[in-house]
C-alpha cells in the first residue's frame, strides 16, 4: 500500500515545500487567493465526481445484464458496507494522526475509482458465471481505500470551503457534479445502446476510471490547515483504547442523537439500493436508454435542488430545507410503486434527487456543527461507521423483501421506514426550537 500511496510528508503536486504549505495552509482563512483557489479546484474536481457517479446508475444493471441475482445486487452495496463499517474507525484513528490528510485522501480515492478499469478487465475475460462473484470480490477490496478517503472527506470539504462558506461550497460542489452526472447518464445510456453488451459496459467503465484521474489531479493540489496533533496511544491496550473512544463519542450527545436520526434514514436509502434496479429491469421493462433517462431525470433533480437547498436554507435555515426534503423523499418510493408508466418513473426520479439532494446537504451541514474540530477526522469515521452500518443492512434486508412480497410491495416499506426518519427529526427540530426560546437574552442557546 505505501508503494501506492506514498508518503504523506512527500513534496506536494504544486510544488511548495512542506513547511511553506503548512504555513499557507494555517493562514488560509486570512488569503483570499489561496481560499477562491481551493474553492477552484474543488468545482474542478466536482466535474469529474459527476462521471464516476453516474456509476451508479448502470453498475447494478451491468450486473442484471450478466445474470446476478437480486441478493447478488443486495451485495452490491452490502460488502463493501461491510467493510467500511468494520475500518471507518480504526482508518479515521490512523487518519486524525496525519499532519494532512489531502495527500492521503486524493490518492486512496484513485486507488479506489482504479477498480472500475479492473472489473472492465475482470469482465472481458472471464465467462459471465465465473464474472459476477469476482467482480463483487473486486468491489469489496476498492472499498478499502475508499472507505479511508471517505472518513477524511468531511474535514478537506470543511478546510477548504474556508469560514461560513460549507454550505455554500458543498452546494456548489454537489450541483456541479448533478449536472455532469445527468450530461454523463445521458450520453452513457447512448453508448451502451450503441455498442454490443458487454463491450459497451466494459467501455463505460474505464472511462469512469480516468474520471478519478481527473478527480485526483485537482483534490491533490487542495491546501486546508494542517490537523492538531494527537497523542497517539497505540501501545494502550486495544481495550482502553476502544473504552476511551466510547467515552469520547457519548460525552457529544447532540452527535449521538443525529447519528440515531441519521440511522434510519440511511436504511430507508439502503433498502432502496437492490429494490430500484430491479424496479426499472423486471417491473417497467425499461431498456437501457431508458435507464440513462430515469438517471439523467434524478441527477438534473439532484441538480435543482442543492440550488434551492442553498438559497433555502441562507433565508429560512437548514431546519426548514431538512424537513421538507424528507418528507418528498419517503413519499416518492410509495408513488412509485403504483406507477407503470416510463415518463412517470423518469418524473419521480427527478422528485426523489430534488429531496436527496436537500437532505444530503443539511445532514452534513447538521453533522459538522455536532462535531469538534480537533477531532474531526474521528467522528468523521464514526459517522460513516454507523452510516455503512444501516447500508450493510439494510439492502440484504431490501433484497429478502423483495423476494417475500414483491418490488412494488418492499417499495411501500421503504417508504415507511424514511416516514419514521422524518418524525425524528422533526421532533428533533421541535425540541430545539423550544430550547432555543427559553434562553434568557444574551445566553447562548
Amino acid at each position: 500500500m505505501d508503494d501506492i500511496i506514498g508518503d504523506a510528508r512527500s513534496p506536494p503536486r504544486d510544488g511548495w515545500a512542506p513547511e511553506i504549505r503548512g504555513a499557507v495552509a494555517f493562514t488560509a482563512m486570512a488569503h483570499p487567493s489561496v481560499r477562491s483557489g481551493n474553492w477552484r479546484r474543488v468545482q474542478l474536481d466536482s466535474v469529474f465526481i459527476g462521471v464516476v457517479n453516474a456509476s451508479g446508475t448502470f453498475l447494478p444493471v451491468f450486473l442484471l445484464r450478466l445474470g446476478a441475482s437480486a441478493n447478488d445486487v443486495g451485495l452490491l452495496t452490502a460488502l463493501p458496507a461491510f467493510t467500511a463499517f468494520a475500518l471507518a474507525i480504526p482508518f479515521g484513528r490512523w487518519m486524525q494522526r496525519r499532519r494532512n490528510i489531502v495527500p492521503w485522501y486524493s490518492r486512496l480515492r484513485l486507488v479506489a475509482w482504479s477498480s472500475y478499469a479492473v472489473m472492465a478487465a475482470v469482465a472481458a475475460i472471464l465467462p459471465r458465471e465465473q464474472a459476477i462473484p469476482v467482480l463483487l470480490a473486486v468491489w469489496a477490496l476498492a472499498s478499502l481505500p475508499s472507505t479511508a478517503a471517505l472518513v477524511g472527506f468531511a474535514m478537506v470539504m470543511d478546510g477548504a470551503a474556508g469560514p461560513g462558506g460549507r454550505f455554500d461550497l458543498l452546494g456548489r460542489r454537489w450541483a456541479i457534479a448533478g449536472v455532469v452526472a445527468t450530461v454523463a447518464v445521458a450520453l452513457g445510456g447512448q453508448l451502451l445502446s450503441a455498442f454490443a453488451f458487454p463491450t459497451n459496459f466494459e467501455i463505460l467503465l474505464v472511462i469512469v476510471s480516468l474520471a478519478g484521474l481527473g478527480s485526483y489531479f485537482q483534490s491533490s493540489r487542495l491546501v486546508i490547515p494542517d490537523q492538531v496533533p494527537v497523542v497517539s496511544s497505540a501501545q494502550a491496550p486495544v481495550r482502553e483504547r476502544l473504552a476511551g473512544l466510547w467515552r469520547l463519542i457519548v460525552a457529544n450527545r447532540p452527535f449521538v442523537r443525529f447519528e440515531l436520526r441519521g440511522f434510519v434514514y440511511v436504511a430507508s436509502i439502503g433498502m432502496s439500493m437492490p429494490v430500484l434496479p430491479l424496479f426499472y429491469v423486471h417491473e417497467v421493462g425499461a431498456p437501457d436508454a431508458w435507464i440513462g433517462v430515469i438517471g439523467s431525470a434524478g441527477s438534473a433533480g439532484s441538480v435543482l435542488g442543492y440550488l434551492v437547498a442553498r438559497q433555502l436554507a441562507r433565508r429560512r435555515g437548514a431546519t426548514m430545507t431538512l424537513l421538507p426534503s424528507l418528507l418528498a423523499a419517503a413519499i416518492a418510493p410509495a408513488l412509485l410503486s403504483f406507477v407503470g408508466w416510463l415518463p412517470a418513473v423518469a418524473a419521480l426520479a427527478f422528485v426523489t434527487g430534488v429531496a436527496g439532494a436537500g437532505a444530503q446537504l443539511a445532514m452534513f451541514d447538521q453533522m459538522l456543527r455536532t462535531i469538534p474540530a480537533e477531532h474531526g477526522v474521528t467522528f468523521s469515521s464514526v459517522d460513516q461507521s454507523l452510516s455503512n452500518a444501516a447500508i450493510m443492512i439494510a439492502p440484504v434486508v431490501g433484497g429478502l423483501l423483495t423476494v417475500a412480497f414483491g418490488v412494488r410491495e418492499t417499495l411501500l416499506v421503504v417508504s415507511l421506514v424514511g416516514l419514521v426518519a422524518l418524525v425524528l427529526f422533526a421532533l428533533d427540530a421541535r425540541q430545539r426550537a423550544a430550547s432555543t426560546t427559553t434562553v434568557p437574552e444574551g445566553g447562548m442557546p
